[in-house]
């Protein structure tokens, strides 16, 4: 079984490409701020950004990095104690949106039917997910354990809104997330936090995830808090994550302690609150000598009424006193060191599009799968005005599609999910249909 300690060793021995066909393209002329302020009001899908500024897999390719810890469920399963379970769901929560560092290109948007299927022999979980609206856009996965999900199961949909101002952009991915541990008859649910996007007007780009994640076991009441803290001048901390396990009778259990780009440890609660006290110590004290911070590339411009500082984006958190029997719950895979030129793409990441002849010979996947789309594959080959007039074919399909629809008075019915309401919350969810692993293609619609 996949673990922490050899999860990387496994991508790195079974990578079959360790790069795109080509590097990225150079962004330095194209103005971002040209583009998005035309766009204040509008939901994110329907911001129309020059091809130059996606990265090429679509937002359901994207979606799957999420996925790629999953061993923490493993692990979970793999406990009797209901408070180290909750302590690796809450890593495996954290931990999914680790993928996203020095992510600042846009995926494609799915085009309404779109799928994305995943699965390796080498990696303990398969993966599904389709596009099962377009107005408003929602996005519907499924991802199981590779004995059918008789396991684990994680679920749920994303419906992500944007909003603007002056000087950020604010990304908020709404939907409910879903996990099933099956021996232990448990169900967890939580939603992902708020993304900023700072200087998107001048300056450097930066973002930060923020906000409040609760993760609550429905069976026995345990929960999870934990709190991702906005990026402080004062201090000068960033990306750090803090919260707590409370049990079924509201008593603080464990600490949870660490960076979403880097590592979740679980600490014993008598000693958190020390603990917190000495850190946050620690970082005040940092903040009065800013320049002798390793690496710190906080930086000013003129235009201080639109320039935010920039925060030191690759903290080191290696000097970290923890408690004694503090537990290291997740550390996250490195970063490629030429992956500032394929899009910050992790290894997982750039096998996302692949699709080799062998995989071709073995592989059955419906003709609406991401790796089809004319508009990715060339952007990934490097030819960027051909990708370009194919993104404008496909968007232009898309919509007499609709049309012809709406003249027959017909709407679209996804073909893999369906929606139902969820037992445990009373809010409605879309969960698989358990028909996509039989792979009829028979009845998919042609969107390419």
């Amino acid at each position: 079984m996949t673990s922490m300690e050899n999860l990387y060793p496994t991508l790195q021995r079974n990578a079959r490409r360790a790069k795109l066909p080509v590097s990225m393209f150079d962004r330095s002329q194209i103005s971002i701020w040209s583009i998005l302020k035309q766009c204040i009001g509008k939901e994110l899908s329907k911001i129309t950004m020059p091809i130059a500024w996606n990265e090429p897999v679509s937002f359901l390719q994207r979606f799957t990095e999420n996925v790629l810890y999953s061993y923490l469920i493993d692990k979970a399963d793999e406990c009797t104690d209901p408070v180290m379970r909750m302590q690796y769901v809450a890593a495996f929560a954290v931990s999914s949106i680790a993928g996203n560092i020095d992510r600042l290109s846009k995926p494609f948007n799915p085009l309404l039917g779109e799928t994305y299927e995943f699965m390796r022999d080498d990696l303990p979980f398969r993966y599904v997910s389709e596009q099962v609206s377009h107005h408003p856009p929602v996005s519907a996965f499924t991802c199981e354990s590779k004995d059918g999900g008789a396991r684990w199961r994680f679920y749920g949909s994303i419906l992500p809104k944007a909003k603007f101002s002056v000087k950020n952009m604010e990304v908020n991915p709404k939907g409910l997330l879903t996990l099933e541990l099956k021996r232990h008859r448990e169900v967890y649910t939580w939603s992902s936090v708020t993304c900023t996007i700072h200087n998107i007007v001048v300056g450097r780009l930066w973002f930060e995830y923020h906000g409040t994640m609760e993760i609550i076991n429905h069976s026995n009441k345990m929960k999870a808090t934990i709190h991702f803290k906005p990026y402080s001048w004062s201090t000068k901390e960033l990306h750090k994550v803090e919260g707590h396990i409370i049990d079924s009778h509201k008593h603080k259990v464990r600490g949870l302690y660490g960076f979403w780009t880097d590592a979740l440890y679980s600490i014993d609660i008598e000693q958190f609150d020390a603990f917190l006290k000495q850190q946050k110590k620690d970082a005040k004290n940092a903040a009065k000598y800013p320049q002798e911070q390793a690496g710190n590339s906080a930086s000013s411009t003129d235009n201080v009424d639109l320039d935010e500082e920039v925060p030191d984006v690759d903290p080191s958190h290696e000097q970290l006193n923890l408690p004694p029997n503090s537990i290291t719950l997740w550390r996250i895979i490195p970063k490629l060191e030429y992956a500032d030129q394929y899009y910050n793409f992790s290894l997982f990441t750039m096998a996302l599009n692949e699709w080799t002849e062998d995989e071709k010979l073995r592989l059955s996947l419906p003709p609406t799968d991401s790796r089809f789309r004319p508009d990715i594959r060339k952007m990934e080959e490097g030819d960027i005005d051909v990708a370009g007039q194919e993104k404008n074919r496909l968007e232009e399909k898309q919509r007499e599609t609709r049309h012809a629809m709406e003249k027959r008075r017909e709407e679209w019915q996804p073909r893999w999910f369906r929606l139902v309401k969820q037992e445990a919350t009373g809010h409605e969810v879309w969960v698989s249909n358990e028909k996509y692993w039989q792979r009829n293609w028979t009845n998919c619609p042609d969107i390419y």
